[in-house]
């Protein structure tokens, strides 16, 4: 014989207890699961970005720690054309880090021809770690070093004083901090450093040249050169393709530092005066975004 289930009664009054609210918490529950690992900069979800990174010497950087090479070269800066247009590269892209060293990088084509002009003109950034007991006319030759063929081939000779520079991917952003003044600054919270320097702004020979963005970190010099740019042509006083680092018409622009007292009222700096780099120039630094702490 089958019972039926009968209907549901209405709800009860509250219980009643002696008890306060916090003698009627349980005691603490078992240890839970560990949830998903959170999202930091080195993660599927980071947009990988390239960099170009300038030794200012004759040697190749590695890349920093966490950036994976792709590739090494010359550092350039500007190409000049018979016609009087050019066009230069910022320091930071990867297109200012040339696989091979070519006093004559490109070609000028018109609707008919193409062709490579005697008075077409390459600027690429020499070495900058000249010693501290030698101006930068002591250091770099003084005379147009040819570029040809046989005993006249000084190409080597060139690529001595010619900076080297390294590819390099990226996990996180790199940037440049200027203070304006004479006093390094430091990185923000979460992220590193990776060099101090002097701040750039411009650099140019006869033609042109080329300018820099205050936040890329190709605008912070590791070391302060005031030539910036070692200038090849096809066709010289020698006549033959030569590169010279002497140039009368090169200009190197550094940002003043704004705390800087000119006690004399002279508004000129000797190479060697002790001003010059501690106090004279604005200084930066050149941070990374750390890619092992959470975002």
């Amino acid at each position: 014989r089958r019972v039926r289930e009968g209907l549901c009664g209405e709800v009860g009054l509250p219980g009643q207890t002696d008890k306060s609210p916090a003698e009627l918490v349980g005691e603490r529950g078992d240890q839970g699961e560990q949830g998903v690992q959170g999202n930091t900069l080195d993660t599927e979800y980071t947009q990988m970005q390239t960099y170009a990174f300038h030794s200012q010497t004759n040697k190749h950087w590695t890349c920093p720690s966490g950036m994976t090479e792709i590739r090494k070269g010359f550092s350039f800066l500007y190409f000049d054309s018979s016609s009087g247009s050019g066009h230069g590269v910022p320091l930071s892209n990867p297109g200012s880090c040339m696989a091979t060293f070519s006093i004559q990088p490109i070609m000028e084509c018109t609707t008919y021809t193409c062709e490579v002009k005697g008075d077409d003109s390459s600027l690429w950034m020499p070495v900058g770690d000249i010693p501290d007991n030698m101006t930068a006319s002591e250091y770099y030759p003084q005379e147009e070093l040819t570029i040809g063929s046989g005993d006249n081939d000084q190409s080597e000779e060139v690529k001595k004083f010619i900076s080297r520079c390294t590819v390099c991917e990226s996990p996180s952003t790199v940037m440049a901090i200027h203070s304006f003044t004479s006093e390094v600054p430091g990185c923000p919270e979460k992220w590193e450093e990776l060099w101090i320097g002097y701040s750039l702004m411009m650099g140019r020979d006869r033609g042109g040249g080329t300018g820099v963005q205050l936040h890329s970190h190709g605008s912070c010099l590791k070391y302060f050169t005031p030539q910036l740019s070692a200038r090849c042509v096809m066709s010289g006083s020698s006549g033959e393709p030569n590169c010279h680092f002497m140039s009368q018409d090169q200009i190197t622009a550094y940002i003043r530092a704004a705390d800087f007292v000119d006690e004399y009222g002279t508004g000129a700096l000797g190479y060697f005066d002790p001003e010059l780099k501690t106090k004279a120039l604005s200084r930066c630094v050149v941070c990374r975004r750390m890619v092992n702490v959470h975002i």
